[in-house]
């Protein structure tokens, strides 16, 4: 926003508060969305948090794998810029387009065992934050709060554990988020 005023663009008072209220609200509710989702990975997928316990190193591509596993958003909405076919499928331009990320991100052709939380993945390039001119500006932040906070609680409460399993997800179609998450240490 500062660049395109640099250049010489402006923005009107209303394009200015929409942008400042999309990036704290997107940024807020998906960066909560990961540690809540990555925390529940961890606590259902007991070996994959004692490997991160014993190896703190291994964080950062832990919060990848969150973020591949259980994506904080699952849907985005495009409206296509030109005519295209995608697997046989035509899409006008002007046609709305739902992506639907989480599913991507569970793609047996890009991801070998895919519904296998596996915190040492290497390969892991996800569609979490989306891709090319969408890609999510807040995603380096996004990615540093989700390896302080999940790397602390790993760290401070090793035994940390689920109290029960009457944990209960928000309905919306587009963010996978927990309303809360009952733990115990």
């Amino acid at each position: 926003m500062v660049a395109a005023e640099e250049e010489g663009g402006s923005f009107s008072e209303a394009e200015l508060f929409s942008m400042c209220i999309l990036l704290m609200l997107a940024g807020h509710e998906t960066t909560t969305n990961l540690i809540g989702n990555g925390l529940l990975a961890l606590l259902q997928n007991r070996d994959q948090l004692e490997r991160l316990y014993a190896d703190s190193g291994m964080i950062e591509t832990a919060v990848e794998e969150f973020l591949r596993y259980e994506s904080p958003i699952q849907s985005a909405a495009r409206i296509a810029m030109e005519d295209i076919e995608i697997g046989g499928q035509r899409i006008d331009k002007g046609q709305r387009v739902t992506l639907m990320l989480g599913a991507a991100n569970r793609d047996r052709e890009r991801f070998s065992n895919p519904d296998r939380l596996d915190i040492t993945r290497e390969d892991n390039r996800h569609l979490s934050f989306g891709f090319g001119p969408h890609f999510c500006l807040g995603s380096a932040l996004a990615r540093v709060e989700g390896q302080a906070v999940i790397g602390t609680v790993v760290q401070r409460w090793p035994g940390v554990q689920l109290a029960g399993d009457d944990f209960e997800w928000r309905y919306n179609p587009s963010f996978r988020s927990l309303i809360s998450l009952p733990v115990a240490y």
